[in-house]
């Protein structure tokens, strides 16, 4: 399912809309006004309705994800018609949803972050934006990270660093080692943080790591591990 969310911006909510029932919201404003909000995320996720996609986004948040939990005033942009919802927005209200008819979409503030290839494990490799700050890369990795670089280019890796110590699954094989938990390939700036990965080098590690691998945890707590690189914001 195909889904993008936009959550409202809380700088320039002067009326107080967040949270608000949709009614309301309509009652006063006679329309939703999508310069408040920002798109927090945009992808597929494993849902089958939109019941699912509050659960997921309130229990298992997808790594370039980057709004809070789905909350009442957030609307759900459906990009693909699934059985029993049509292509269109809707506004997580109270109780269930509201399909709202006019939301501009391109109105709304884009997504933040550079531009990095995702590896998961047991997922094929995509594309999204992650915000280059600490805070965000942890976020994403689950925990502190490490650096690696494994490549002939600027693209590294960034990693969780206890991923073995703690139990995360097995991932990917690089250079006769093996990455567990989730992995960020991003470009390194030469200044101690990330830029954009070019369209060539999205294409090149999209396509390298298209393919999950099946890595026992055995052969995981077995690995030796990487080395080290200083990395700092």
């Amino acid at each position: 399912m195909k889904i993008k969310v936009y959550q409202i911006n809380d700088e320039l909510d002067a009326n107080r809309i967040r949270f608000r029932e949709y009614k309301d919201v309509l009652k006063e404003e006679g329309k939703l006004d999508p310069a408040l909000y920002r798109k927090v995320y945009e992808g597929d996720v494993d849902c089958q309705d939109l019941e699912d996609v509050y659960e997921l986004l309130n229990t298992n948040e997808p790594i370039p994800f980057q709004g809070h939990s789905l909350s009442v005033s957030d609307i759900v942009e459906v990009c693909e018609p699934v059985e029993g919802t049509n292509i269109g927005f809707y506004y997580c209200d109270i109780i269930g949803y509201k399909p709202v008819e006019e939301f501009d979409a391109s109105k709304t503030e884009p997504m933040r972050g550079k531009r990095m290839v995702i590896v998961e494990p047991g997922k094929p490799a995509y594309e999204a934006l992650i915000p280059d700050n600490l805070e965000s890369l942890q976020r994403a990795v689950s925990g502190y990270i490490e650096i690696t670089y494994p490549f002939d280019d600027n693209a590294m890796i960034i990693g969780n660093e206890e991923a073995k110590l703690i139990g995360m699954k097995g991932n990917r094989r690089i250079n006769g080692s093996i990455y567990a938990g989730p992995l960020l390939i991003a470009a390194d700036d030469g200044e101690g943080g990330t830029t954009d990965l070019t369209d060539a080098q999205v294409n090149q590690y999209c396509q390298r790591f298209a393919v999950p691998e099946t890595i026992t945890d055995d052969e995981t707590q077995s690995d030796v591990g990487f080395t080290l690189y200083g990395f700092s914001f």
